[in-house]
């Protein structure tokens, strides 16, 4: 079965990562795309060997030829733009995060579901080889009980003025809402439910709208402790994830790839990773889903428990307290 994608948002990520994907993906088919000049919108479907371009998204959604949609539009426009999907009878592949709020999120599930239509969320690292191998290892207790885990999301990454991600009402926040989901939702695939959240959130260096700094502390319903340390502003992070219980020790290294230090009955190990395009495997476990009736690796329920928890972070800083995650 091939499905026949729609690119709502044919932006810098869409052009470097997910279309390039979809050409690759086996299952899957770049039929059209959407950019608001219609030229360009042209220019790129000519590029990324698209059927069809359109410069309006009600006529996108339109297009009876489609079967899904990618949405990777600005955050505050994926709640509106996801139902309006699922109400054509297209499913959906969303970005992260996946809306401005909690109660967007549950808008759109209930949508999705109504609509009979399937709904997937973009939490990338769930699909590497490493993260599956290590959440083997969770559920097959080599580590133990997990005491902490550390997830490092550090870059940088200067934002301009007129962007979305600088502007508070449009991509919901900085740093925490842009990279966050990605680090919230991997620790909490890694070792469960999220039950108390705190947060500190800074903007010193350049003065943004949004945080360009962060962090947030998880208290996790096993009684583990889980961190997330964010930025724009460092020069560099080799750490990708750092994961300790009581029999055993990970972490994921970036050194000239990705190599996983695993450290079980007294010995320590190091395994090298070779690149994976994250992106295609995503498209092609969309269409097993479809498919299959599979269940998604990355849900929208999964979207929206790491919006409950960036929402907690946000509450957390601006009043200083400890916020419960229900």
């Amino acid at each position: 079965m091939t499905l026949k994608w729609g690119v709502l948002g044919a932006g810098s990520v869409a052009q470097r990562r997910a279309m390039p994907a979809i050409q690759k993906a086996t299952g899957a088919e770049l039929h059209a795309l959407f950019s608001r000049d219609a030229a360009r919108a042209k220019q790129l479907a000519a590029e990324h060997n698209a059927t069809t371009s359109y410069s309006s998204v009600d006529d996108l959604l339109s297009d009876t030829e489609l079967d899904a949609i990618y949405v990777s539009t600005p955050v505050n426009l994926h709640c509106k733009q996801v139902i309006a999907a699922a109400e054509r009878g297209l499913h959906v592949l969303c970005d992260k995060p996946m809306a401005l709020t909690p109660q967007e999120c549950e808008q759109m599930i209930d949508a999705c579901n109504a609509n009979d239509v399937h709904l997937q969320v973009c939490f990338l690292f769930r699909f590497h080889s490493c993260f599956q191998q290590i959440k083997a290892w969770v559920d097959e207790n080599r580590l133990g009980q997990i005491v902490h885990g550390r997830m490092p999301f550090l870059k940088k990454y200067l934002l301009t003025a007129n962007e979305w991600r600088a502007q508070p009402d449009k991509g919901g926040g900085g740093c925490l809402m842009d990279l966050g989901p990605h680090s919230v939702d991997l620790l909490r695939y890694l070792i469960g439910e999220v039950t108390e959240v705190s947060a500190f959130c800074d903007s010193t260096i350049h003065n943004y709208q949004v945080e360009e700094t962060g962090g947030i502390l998880m208290r996790f319903q096993n009684g583990a402790q889980g961190f997330t340390d964010l930025s724009f502003s460092v020069a560099q992070c080799d750490i990708v994830l750092e994961l300790y219980g009581t029999e055993g020790a990970v972490s994921v290294i970036n050194d000239d790839g990705w190599k996983i230090h695993t450290y079980f009955d007294g010995e320590k190990q190091v395994t090298a990773s070779q690149y994976e395009d994250l992106y295609q495997y995503q498209f092609e476990h969309f269409a097993e889903c479809i498919a299959t009736g599979t269940a998604p690796i990355a849900s929208g329920n999964d979207g929206l428990k790491a919006n409950i928890i960036l929402s907690a972070a946000y509450q957390s800083a601006r009043t200083g307290q400890v916020i419960q995650c229900t």
